[in-house]
């Protein structure tokens, strides 16, 4: 089945707050902490007291301006669910160009990456940190050196808001169960829902499954909303993670 609801299928895992800090998902100093200002144009709002490299989840677009490199030719990337990206100078603007990717981190197999990189950036999170490089007579401009990449299910159009499902320990023995924390990227904010739907993103049912491994494992990123299903017993309501995509981590070799 495509609707997932989670009980006590998989044996009880260690408590989130054991995981979390050493998986990404959250972490003590993070771009997750910073409170990003509700602009989204270049407005000269700086990062106070804080220090770079900041990590965090992005969407990435080539730069095809056609001028020097590294003026030009990087690549404009953006923090999911954020209206404003703390960029390499600490200014938060709409999106931040960075003169290259750097994926040395990135331990993946050729073919992976290959693949990662031959992409628009339309079907790719990646996971990283910008840093800061010095080129002789141009300046410093910013890096993403990436973490971790993650490759959409599906063509489907990623639709609402970019969350971490992920397996908080909870077992019941009743219905519903909120068994599945629902933590936003890039923002320390954190709920739990007792059900989830990936019918809608057009995944075949082995992407299904391979994501429902995730979710009891290092956690899913997916996108989509949350609805309030009611019925009879109001204190007893499912609340239901819709998914209209879903994104599977690129594995290490």
């Amino acid at each position: 089945m495509n609707k997932l609801s989670f009980k006590y299928k998989y044996p009880i895992i260690p408590l989130l707050s054991a995981l979390i800090v050493s998986k990404g998902f959250f972490s003590t100093v993070s771009a997750q902490n910073i409170s990003a200002p509700q602009a989204t144009d270049s407005v000269a709002v700086t990062l106070k007291n804080q220090e770079f490299p900041q990590w965090g989840y992005y969407t990435v677009r080539r730069d095809f301006r056609k001028c020097v490199s590294p003026i030009c030719g990087g690549y404009f990337i953006k923090q999911v669910n954020l209206k404003a990206t703390p960029c390499v100078d600490g200014v938060f603007r709409e999106e931040c160009y960075v003169s290259a990717i750097d994926w040395s981190s990135l331990k993946v197999s050729a073919y992976e990456l290959a693949k990662i990189q031959n992409e628009d950036g339309s079907r790719v999170i990646l996971r990283g940190n910008i840093v800061p490089v010095t080129f002789p007579g141009f300046g410093e401009f910013g890096n993403l050196r990436v973490k971790e990449a993650f490759y959409a299910a599906t063509n489907a159009p990623a639709k609402g808001t970019f969350v971490a499902l992920k397996d908080n320990g909870i077992r019941c023995i009743t219905t519903p169960c909120f068994s599945i924390d629902n933590l936003v990227l890039n923002k320390p904010k954190i709920s739990q829902v007792s059900s989830i739907d990936l019918s809608q993103t057009g995944a075949t049912q082995e992407q299904i499954e391979v994501a429902t491994r995730e979710i009891f494992s290092q956690g899913l990123i997916t996108v989509g909303r949350t609805e309030v299903i009611s019925n009879s017993n109001p204190t007893k309501r499912d609340i239901k993670f819709v998914a209209t995509q879903f994104y599977l981590r690129v594995e290490p070799k």
